[in-house]
């Protein structure tokens, strides 16, 4: 089967755990003997161009708009992109389309799949087909419901640019991808919320991301891997992701304290690239027992893994299937989360790590202290049973097999 993943961003440029899981799904599709090409498609640069490339022996066409020049992304459907996406996708003459996040290319190429009569599968990795912002939160960072937040997207819309000026957005968004086949969810919550927004709760499917750890390798920065074998013997806490105010590093910043105060030879450790305020309060709470990395390539954080003792992952917004907590599992490594999206999905109190309140500082320190606290066969258990349910239901074979389930499903 030739398969068209098309998507904003790809590696090795890319933003966060929407462009990684692509990334898994296209390489696990090829290694099963389709031909799978990628196509990229960014109108919110400040360059125009077309490049090809390859990265892990995927065949990857990029094209960028420069917005500077009349090619607004706000616009909900943009001609300029529509025809170079067409133009692509003539080219490469796919059985099945599969688009991933591509609210950074308007609505373009829903609309070339549809006239060109191809069948199209969705993987959403957020709520933009429900909210201007993404988010679905507002600007005080209080959550938004979908069913009742059209009397709140004003606000958005006042404040963003992005898809900012279009009246009745979400009505105009389910009228073009009225012709999707299925919807992928990594998580039942984010399905939810679209269903509760008007979406066809049978048009989803919820499938998890999988990871292929074998692609993995050391970090190639002399400093970062002084930084890991340094803090091996150290009880150490892992946070990695975009280091933006909704991933919860104020709330964390809030517990380092506590943390530094009860847990023996604590260290925290950061990976990960965005406000460099953030990574500053961290620092400023901890004094000493911070340590940043910068940001890494997805496939050079196994050791960083290996010698951390928790991963948490404190978001305050409705975080859908942290791509951070596939690969922790699966380095047998639990973790400590909020309560919110679909982290209660993959995080099993007291089986593969902890639940708290998201917001609640004094709850993720109690818990993190209580973890280090456990006697050490009590944390190797976890570890074993965090490494048994990701080896069941986490890895790319399993993820790649329910994918293709749903591409029959789709073509039948």
């Amino acid at each position: 089967m030739r398969i068209l993943v098309i998507t904003n961003f790809f590696p090795p440029e890319y933003v966060g755990g929407a462009e990684v899981s692509a990334f898994y799904t296209a390489y696990g599709l090829k290694n099963r003997g389709h031909d799978v090409q990628v196509l990229v498609a960014f109108a919110r640069a400040d360059h125009e161009g077309r490049e090809e490339y390859a990265f892990k022996g995927l065949p990857v066409r990029k094209l960028t708009f420069d917005h500077r020049a009349g090619v607004e992304a706000t616009r909900i459907l943009d001609p300029v992109v529509y025809r170079h996406v067409r133009r692509e996708i003539e080219e490469i003459k796919p059985d099945l389309v599969h688009i991933h996040n591509v609210s950074g290319a308007s609505l373009a190429p829903f609309l070339a799949c549809r006239l060109l009569g191809l069948p199209v599968v969705v993987t959403l990795h957020d709520y933009w087909m429900i909210c201007p912002n993404n988010m679905l939160l507002r600007s005080d960072t209080s959550l938004c419901d979908p069913a009742t937040s059209p009397a709140w997207c004003r606000d958005c819309y006042r404040r963003y640019d992005f898809w900012g000026n279009v009246p009745l957005r979400r009505q105009i968004i389910q009228g073009l991808v009225g012709d999707v086949r299925f919807f992928i969810s990594p998580s039942q919550r984010l399905a939810d919320l679209h269903a509760q927004a008007g979406y066809d709760p049978a048009r989803f499917r919820v499938l998890k991301y999988g990871i292929d750890m074998s692609l993995f390798q050391a970090p190639t920065s002399p400093t970062v891997r002084q930084v890991i074998q340094e803090n091996a013997a150290y009880n150490t806490m892992l946070f990695a992701g975009h280091i933006v105010r909704i991933k919860g590093l104020e709330v964390l910043a809030k517990a380092l304290p506590a943390m530094q105060r009860h847990i023996k030879d604590f260290r925290l450790l950061v990976a990960g690239a965005g406000e460099q305020g953030l990574v500053d309060g961290l620092a400023e709470q901890a004094p000493g027992a911070v340590r940043y990395l910068g940001k890494l390539p997805f496939y050079e954080l196994r050791p960083v893994y290996a010698v951390s003792k928790l991963t948490t992952v404190p978001s305050i917004w409705y975080d859908n299937s942290p791509i951070v907590l596939y690969e922790s599992l699966l380095m047998g490594t639990p973790a400590l989360g909020a309560r919110i999206g679909g982290i209660p999905e993959l995080v099993h109190e007291e089986e593969t790590g902890y639940l708290f309140t998201p917001g609640d500082a004094d709850e993720l320190a109690a818990k993190a202290i209580a973890h280090f606290d456990r006697p050490a066969r009590e944390r190797r258990a976890m570890r074993q049973r965090c490494a048994e349910y990701a080896q069941k239901n986490l890895t790319l074979e399993r993820h790649v097999d329910d994918v293709l389930e749903v591409y029959r499903e789709a073509l039948g």
